[in-house]
């Protein structure tokens, strides 16, 4: 990324995220001295999820880019976009509106990370298995038990590089993709975007899902270029921070090996 930024390439960072029907502040005052209290009444249950999928620079976010659709609110949300979903938005909505230098910045969801090619697995036909091999230099005969293909696919696995099919998409257009290291979503600005987007939801919330479209998009709309620029310095900043520590780590690391 420090490359990235001194060849001034546009980085694009992209994320999905969700509100649940009932989404609602954490905390607020509430009147409990007078006879007819006041506060808020959220109903039982979050009800249903609106998924937001979209994309950003530090100019603000990308136009025509904003996908949002329903789902049933049965748990992790991130079983609820697939990558079939997430590839026809890439291709279709976020490539033909940036830049073919840019470089997309994402995270290592499931669906971000379908492989061009995967490994055989005892799953597969033996014929399979074996075109596999062939294909990549092997020499598997007849009679060997498809355990025995299994082993010489170990032994060649190598050359079955993790070739993701989104990557390989992107370059088709010109951009690059970087992923993020796991566990660092502090990096990705969008982030804090999307902090910002919900906390207008929740503060608005009339738990009706038919208006969560609707307040979603005033929400989408009171994000400035500027947020987005604090956004992005602020993941930079973070970056620039946490470089040298990878170095103290891997001198400390080395010392008690």
């Amino acid at each position: 990324m420090q490359k990235v930024r001194k060849n001034g390439r546009t980085v694009i960072c992209l994320e999905e995220t969700w509100v649940n029907q009932n989404y609602t502040v954490g905390k607020c005052w509430k009147d409990n001295k007078t006879e007819n209290a006041t506060g808020i009444k959220v109903p039982s249950g979050k009800g249903g999820r609106l998924i937001i999928l979209h994309a950003g620079s530090a100019e603000g976010f990308i136009p025509n880019a904003e996908l949002k659709f329903t789902a049933k609110n049965d748990g992790d949300y991130h079983r609820q976009i697939n990558h079939e979903v997430f590839e026809e938005w890439f291709r279709c909505q976020l490539l033909p509106n940036i830049p073919p230098t840019s470089v997309i910045v994402m995270d290592n969801a499931p669906y971000h990370s379908r492989k061009v090619e995967r490994l055989p697995t005892m799953s597969r036909k033996k014929a399979v298995i074996t075109e596999r091999l062939i294909s990549k230099g092997a020499k598997p005969t007849e009679k060997m038990l498809k355990r025995q293909l299994l082993e010489m696919v170990k032994e060649y696995s190598v050359k079955i590089k993790d070739i993701y099919v989104v990557d390989k998409i992107a370059a088709e257009n010109g951009p690059e993709i970087i992923r993020l290291p796991p566990y660092h979503c502090q990096y990705n600005p969008i982030g804090l975007i999307w902090g910002q987007v919900k906390s207008f939801i929740a503060k608005r919330n009339n738990y009706k899902m038919a208006n969560q479209q609707e307040l979603t998009k005033e929400a989408l709309d009171t994000v400035t270029p500027e947020n987005w620029e604090k956004a992005v310095r602020h993941a930079e900043q973070l970056q620039v921070e946490d470089a040298p520590k990878d170095i103290l780590i891997d001198k400390y690391i080395d010392s008690f090996i």
